[in-house]
C-alpha cells in the first residue's frame, strides 16, 4: 500500500490515516523513521516505548485508599 503525502515548509509530512489507524498512532505517538541508503527508502515505525504503552493505559475508577488498605489487610497477614 502507497501513498504520497507533501512535505511542507518546516519539513513535516502528514502521516496518511489509513497507516495511522494501521500503527495504532495518535496524537503524540513517538514513532522510528529509519532510512536505507542503498535502496534511499524511508520507513516509518510504531514506537512501543512506555510513555506511548502508558497513554493506552485507562484506569475505570481511582480505587479508595482506605477501601483497598482494609482488602490488603483482609488477604494478607502481618508477621
Amino acid at each position: 500500500m502507497a501513498y504520497q503525502t507533501t512535505i511542507t515548509t518546516k519539513g513535516q509530512i502528514t502521516i496518511p490515516k489509513a497507516i495511522r489507524d494501521m500503527l495504532g498512532l495518535r496524537p503524540s505517538s513517538r514513532v522510528f523513521v529509519d532510512f536505507d541508503m542503498e535502496k534511499q527508502e524511508a520507513s516509518i515505525k510504531a514506537s512501543n516505548d512506555f510513555l506511548s504503552v502508558a497513554k493506552s493505559i485507562h484506569v475505570k475508577k481511582p480505587a479508595d485508599p482506605l477501601v483497598a488498605r482494609e482488602r490488603m489487610e483482609s488477604v494478607y497477614e502481618r508477621e
